[in-house]
């Protein structure tokens, strides 16, 4: 990264660059532009939209009023011109059916008067409160229906009510009318009786309109007091609810939930609200942007179709140059150089692998060199033999000689013979497993005649195993190591463990119970050994196995140690049942 003289930071890269440069010359006029016009048509749209709706609303909010002042002026002529109480007095107080027929006449043929003169009216009645019965209804009523349950839109005064929208009384339809119900008298010692006038059936549903400006709309009615009696929206707007409107900012419209929604107040308090989704409302708009969108999307991919052209010009030998080098840097020799094409890079390219000869040359130098000088190693640890060993084996001999029979000191020989044969090498640098079990096997016999203490070591070898390949001389050290330093001449007991793993791998594990030994001494268990463990045994320590290891497999294989103080030590070897080293 790169600070320029304005502060801005670029990578290096000049493919990042190139892209870059040409994204920026293509996005920064079509941002430019698409955010003009985004502003432009947003505000056209919306303004338009705003508009259409909220003009149909104010008509079906100024539609239902007349209708409402309708069934107001209704209700006053037969309420008070009709004379309502005058009639259902005499009604009441005359007992000669004829008599009561004559102004059951009459009242019907003034309600007929006023309902040819308001075609938009309906069911119409009398009605007693007190009872809920009804007198000289010009239909008949739903007995199961009751005034008192239905809606209150608003009561502008005592004595007067807007009712709905609800279902007719008339006991054969289903249709959705608006009514309103004019009380008279109500006084003290004063019976109350009311005009009930109903909407025709047509009335309500045609003062709606739902498709206004081609959008689908939903209406929702509130009363005065602000709760919902009327909502084709039930999920936002329940029934009996008081609405919860937030002003959208800037906007004629309000924000609930995922729908916009516009109001009109009517003239006795209530409001009407028309709704509308989101996704509708802002249809165009978003359809604009997408074909908008689709344009500076087409735009940035011909910049990039134009730096992957400038890439491949220019950009695509340098990354044939890196990728040599990341190659060489990695030790991967064998990928030819190719030429591109590119005077200047072809000579680069020549060059470059005329280095990478020389890198070669010199990489199989210093690993003959250091393969070498591991096998003087390897050689000069087996030669090391301490000469104590072989002194401290002629004291027991001699020993023995006093002490017992020529058969002891017989035993003893041969296994010492055969111990020293197979140190000394003459199996070769790689044996079997079966080999390497016997003379380990040996070694321990011979320990065993030679100390006092009492010990145990127990050999688990698989059947699959023992024809495997194994360096010589691998084990004893480790089984040495667990003799002299685990059980520090106490008793005590090892397990050696051969078995095959998955993916062509063998594990060979040696387990004591000894002493065990703390993590500082742990740590130094590949250190050369000291002069007083020279004197113990052979004197050649885990430094021998683990070079061994290395030498033979690999630098990515060893010992893995594991030992708490007082719980014994486990030594694993994981190793691959094929030697890949030189043999």
């Amino acid at each position: 990264m790169r600070s320029g003289r304005f502060g801005i930071t670029l990578p290096h890269s000049l493919k990042f660059r190139l892209i870059a440069v040409l994204l920026l010359a293509a996005v920064i006029p079509v941002s430019l532009i698409g955010g003009i016009s985004y502003y432009t048509i947003y505000n056209l749209l919306s303004g338009k939209l705003e508009k259409g709706i909220q003009s149909t609303l104010d008509q079906e909010k100024t539609s239902l009023d007349a209708t409402l002042s309708n069934l107001d002026y209704a209700s006053q002529q037969l309420a008070l011109i009709g004379d309502i109480r005058n009639r259902y007095e005499a009604y009441i107080y005359r007992k000669d059916p004829l008599e009561r027929s004559e102004i059951e006449k009459d009242v019907y043929k003034y309600t007929t008067i006023v309902n040819y003169t308001n075609p938009d009216l309906g069911f119409m009645s009398y009605y007693l409160p007190d009872e809920e019965s009804f007198l000289f209804s010009n239909m008949n009523v739903n007995p199961d229906l009751h005034i008192p349950q239905f809606p209150r839109i608003a009561t502008p005064y005592a004595g007067l009510e807007f009712l709905g929208p609800h279902r007719t009384l008339y006991p054969y339809s289903d249709n959705t009318v608006l009514s309103v119900l004019r009380t008279v008298g109500g006084g003290a010692g004063e019976k109350r009786i009311a005009v009930y006038i109903e909407t025709n059936f047509k009335v309500f549903s045609d003062r709606l309109s739902h498709i206004p400006y081609g959008l689908p709309i939903k209406h929702v009615l509130l009363n005065a007091n602000g709760e919902a009696v009327y909502s084709e929206q039930m999920d936002e707007f329940p029934l009996n609810r008081p609405a919860d409107l937030k002003r959208a900012k800037g906007r004629s419209y309000f924000a609930s939930g995922d729908d916009v929604v516009f109001a009109a107040e009517g003239k006795a308090g209530w409001t009407l609200l028309t709704v509308v989704t989101r996704k509708e409302f802002f249809h165009e708009t978003n359809e604009w942007i997408a074909r908008f969108a689709a344009v500076g999307l087409l735009s940035i991919g011909a910049s990039l179709l134009l730096a992957w052209f400038i890439w491949r010009t220019i950009y695509r030998p340098l990354v044939r140059l890196n990728r040599y080098l990341q190659h060489t840097a990695a030790t991967l020799f064998n990928e030819p150089i190719r030429k591109t094409g590119v005077k200047e890079f072809d000579e680069l390219l020549g060059t470059f692998g005329f280095m990478k000869g020389e890198i070669v040359s010199l990489l199989k130098e210093i690993e003959l060199k250091e393969r070498n000088k591991r096998d003087l190693e390897v050689e000069k640890l087996l030669y090391q033999i301490n000469p104590h060993f072989i002194h401290n084996t002629l004291n027991t001999v001699q020993w023995l000689a006093r002490m017992n029979g020529q058969r002891d000191i017989f035993e003893l020989v041969s296994y010492f013979i055969e111990v020293l044969d197979y140190n000394l090498g003459k199996e070769g640098k790689v044996v079997t497993i079966r080999q390497e079990l016997k003379a380990v096997g040996d070694y321990v016999s011979l320990q065993r005649i030679r100390y006092q203490h009492a010990f145990r070591v127990d050999f688990e070898a698989e059947d699959d195993t023992l024809d495997i390949p194994f360096p010589r001389f691998l084990l004893q050290p480790l089984v040495e190591n667990a003799l002299y330093h685990g059980f520090n001449n106490k008793d005590g007991f090892i397990r050696v463990t051969i078995a095959r793993e998955k993916e062509g791998f063998v594990c060979v594990q040696i387990a004591d119970n000894g002493e065990g030994m703390s993590p500082e001494k742990r740590s130094q268990l590949f250190d050369k050994p000291a002069d007083a463990a020279k004197k113990a045994g052979l004197g050649i320590g885990l430094a021998y196995v683990q070079n061994t290891i290395r030498s033979f497999y690999g630098e990515q294989y060893g010992m893995q140690v594991e030992s708490e103080p007082g719980f014994g030590t486990t030594i694993t070897l994981r190793l691959p049942d094929e030697i890949g080293g030189e043999l």
